[in-house]
């Protein structure tokens, strides 16, 4: 009796330890997903054709927590990423959003610059990113009219499906 007990406690020990060293290590990410830019709202039907390539690591914190750090960037569109060669680190919250913004210093100050919000599945193979545009009020998104880069998708309506989905933890209606 006294050896099924052990053997029980040794088994439960090392399946946690193998789950442990596979969640914990930091996944590789080689990702390059054909996708659309395009923009939100009715009669906006431009959509540009690009390539969202994503390379670096992907990290669980013990509470379940994302962190990626490597590089993104968007191939083909209008608003390209200025800062794709830059190191980032992107902290992912409860609902699977993180902001892609780059600190680094010009002319010995320190700067910060914001492509997008970005929302990503688990293995990182479906991607939205929340485009920031300056206008006059500055840079921002708006939900009407914002611009948005989806993948993998060929069209505004496949963009629109896997860009609900990712943002429904933070959506109050869906995106058109």
């Amino acid at each position: 009796m006294k050896k099924v007990i052990v053997s029980s406690i040794l088994l439960i020990f090392l399946v946690a330890i193998g789950f442990g060293v596979y969640y914990f290590i930091p996944k590789t990410v080689n990702e390059s997903i054909k996708g659309v830019e395009y923009q939100l709202g009715s009669g906006h039907d431009q959509v540009n054709a690009v390539t969202i390539k994503i390379k670096g690591k992907l990290h669980h914190s013990l509470l379940g927590k994302r962190r990626f750090i490597g590089s993104i960037d968007v191939k083909g569109a209008n608003y390209p990423n200025p800062n794709k060669d830059r190191k980032l680190e992107i902290a992912f919250d409860q609902n699977g959003m993180g902001i892609i913004e780059y600190g680094y210093f010009k002319n010995g100050h320190p700067k910060i610059d914001s492509y997008g919000i970005i929302f990503a599945n688990k293995d990182f193979n479906k991607v939205t990113i929340e485009e920031l545009r300056e206008d006059h009020n500055g840079k921002g998104w708006s939900g009407k009219d914002g611009w948005v880069v989806t993948g993998p998708a060929n069209s505004k309506s496949e963009a629109l499906i896997i860009t609900n989905e990712l943002m429904k933890k933070v959506l109050h209606n869906k995106l058109k």
